[in-house]
């Protein structure tokens, strides 16, 4: 009797390690350009944003992804050292886009309805391609990341509206801290005209950081 007792206590042994080990377990890194954020079909951050895959303050990760359609969508993500009230204060002041934003020559707002607006832009683009001018509708509000609640911008084109062929993306915003905001803009733009995709593409990085570097500068100035 004393040997299968002895077996049965070593299993046990054995079993109890194996959930402490993985009870200690460090948190994988999230990255949260990889989250649809408040889309119940997609899988959510879990965690901390301590625990999240994010670079140094001052600093911003862009990545691309396939779309669907023959531009890939960008992703920047970053940390603005601003609370996240400051942060929204400044993105959600679209029609003061124009006087900090990279290329934007005009940006008007009609709004539709509460934590909903148009927003119309003219964007300076470089020679010999033709100005760009669209209209997209957004919306704001309270989202929810999987770790708490931030706040979103979402836009999507309006149709017929200008002459591009594609513009949609949006602004999320996480509170790290009570003086810390995670940025995730997210940012799908197919100017249309006879802008080969590889060009687009190849140029979205660089204007990804620029509008990131933009509007950390106009937060850090309002403080």
């Amino acid at each position: 009797m004393s040997a299968p007792a002895g077996g049965a206590m070593e299993r046990a042994a054995v079993a109890v390690a194996f959930c402490l080990a993985f009870a200690v377990a460090p948190a994988q890194a999230m990255d949260p350009c990889e989250s649809d954020f408040g889309s119940a079909s997609e899988e959510h951050l879990s965690g901390s944003p301590l625990t999240w895959d994010l670079p140094a303050v001052g600093k911003w990760r862009v990545s691309r992804r396939e779309a669907g359609g023959r531009i890939r969508e960008g992703c920047g993500l970053g940390v603005i050292e601003a609370p996240l009230s400051a942060v929204r204060g400044v993105i959600d002041a679209a029609a003061d886009f124009d006087e900090f934003m990279p290329r934007i020559l005009e940006s008007d707002v009609e709004p539709v309805s509460p934590g909903i607006y148009l927003n119309r832009q003219i964007l300076d683009m470089p020679f010999p391609v033709e100005d760009r001018r669209y209209t997209v509708r957004v919306e704001t509000g309270a989202v929810e990341t999987g770790a708490g609640f931030g706040w979103r911008a979402r836009w999507t084109y309006v149709e017929g509206s200008g002459n591009v062929r594609e513009s949609r993306g949006s602004w999320t915003l996480i509170p790290l801290d009570a003086e810390r905001t995670v940025v995730v803009y997210k940012l799908l733009t197919d100017p249309g005209g006879r802008l080969p995709a590889w060009i687009v593409d190849f140029t979205a990085p660089r204007a990804l950081r620029r509008v990131l570097a933009s509007v950390r500068e106009r937060v850090l100035g309002r403080k």
